[in-house]
């Protein structure tokens, strides 16, 4: 298979019992003060609660980090000594120890990568669509165990397959075919639904699992229909207008100043994909971010900010180790994407606190950085990456 977060009251003296309106005076000064105090505890607590909802109390993510420490210098004379393309971000116990762009984002404009560059993620953005389906469960509009049959009666063993099944790829379904123009994202899930077929292995199960990315533009559809918004209207709700996010979706981000070009490895020759190819990844990955966007996304994702319970979207039909986006061992998580010239790879654990992600704009399968990545983390933290 592949591997791709008291205060006692003061002792009143008898005499002061003996003057009651020194006593009554005292009394209602401490009413008034007490109600100050629980306002201001209401309007501190009211403070924390919405700022909790966003990034803002992580650090600055924008900013160059030069290599601070042994394992964030080896990662970045080996980024280096392999010409890695793109930007990589180092964190250890919520501590920025690198942060750094590597070669050019438009070689043209003579533009380098840097922390503000944005990389289309690719499949890593899966997590977006499954923390969409942890909100609408949390609503009481899904279940984890609805099927797929109240959506999608039409696709094969409909009536079999659970949301969960959807959200671990054990449904048993591939798409072969793929649409050729696109209209609209609930269309181009119509027409995943008409053309998914049984892929062998065993729903419900992680018995012959393969990565089918038609399970979460299934998923994307039923989440447009159970709340009658687009898709990217509710990625738009959650994780910019709440999150802060800052996340941009195709095709807006193919006209960012800050988009890194995808380069073949080794030339300044672009790389670039048709129109539909971006389109059609609906729910499945056409979204952009920045390394520190996404780390603050897993951050907020694994402290609950954004589900009740991260862990309900966690859960493993073993011995598959996918689910919401995430390939999980133990307590670490690795996150891993390829589109067109992108690569995308992410390992995090200890509520998102540790982390190595590096997006890159120069990608094939000669030329990965998943296992440099994989290596960085273990050293930095001590634990084994899948």
């Amino acid at each position: 298979m592949l591997k791709r977060t008291d205060l006692f009251p003061a002792k009143v003296k008898v005499r002061w019992v003996k003057r009651p309106s020194l006593y009554f005076l005292l009394f209602g000064i401490a009413i008034v003060g007490f109600g100050t105090v629980t306002v201001a505890s209401q309007s501190h607590g009211q403070h924390r609660e919405a700022k909790d909802v966003s990034a803002s109390s992580e650090p600055n993510l924008d900013k160059t980090v030069a290599a601070d420490g042994k394992v964030a210098k080896k990662l970045n004379q080996t980024l280096e000594d392999n010409h890695f393309s793109g930007t990589a971000l180092v964190v250890k116990n919520g501590k920025v120890l690198l942060h750094e762009g590597y070669g050019k984002a438009n070689v043209q404009k003579k533009r380098s990568n840097n922390p503000k560059t944005t990389f289309p993620i690719a499949s890593t953005a899966k997590i977006l669509t499954a923390i969409l389906v942890g909100q609408s469960v949390d609503a009481g509009k899904l279940s984890y165990d609805s099927k797929l049959s109240d959506y999608y009666p039409n696709v094969p063993n409909a009536d079999q397959i659970t949301i969960r099944d959807l959200l671990t790829m054990t449904s048993g379904l591939k798409q072969s075919k793929q649409p050729e123009e696109y209209s609209n994202d609930m269309a181009n899930v119509d027409f995943s639904a008409a053309n998914a077929e049984s892929s062998g292995g065993v729903i419900g199960t992680g018995d012959g699992w393969s990565y089918q990315p038609v399970n979460y533009r299934l998923l994307a559809g039923i989440l447009m229909k159970v709340t009658g918004k687009s898709y990217q209207e509710l990625c738009q709700q959650t994780f910019n207008h709440n999150a802060k996010l800052g996340v941009s979706y195709y095709p807006a981000f193919k006209q960012a100043a800050n988009l890194a070009n995808a380069y073949q490895v080794g030339t300044d020759s672009e790389r670039d994909v048709t129109t539909v190819e971006y389109q059609r990844e609906t729910g499945t990955g056409n979204v952009a971010m920045t390394t520190g966007q996404l780390y603050q996304l897993y951050r907020l994702f694994f402290t609950n900010k954004l589900t009740k319970n991260h862990q309900d979207l966690l859960v493993q039909h073993l011995p598959a180790h996918y689910a919401s986006g995430l390939y999980g061992y133990g307590s670490v998580y690795e996150g891993h994407g390829i589109f067109s010239g992108y690569e995308s790879n992410v390992v995090v654990s200890n509520q998102g606190k540790d982390a190595v992600i590096l997006l890159s704009n120069q990608y094939d399968k000669e030329h990965s950085f998943q296992k440099v990545g994989q290596e960085a983390f273990s050293q930095l933290t001590g634990k084994e990456a899948p």
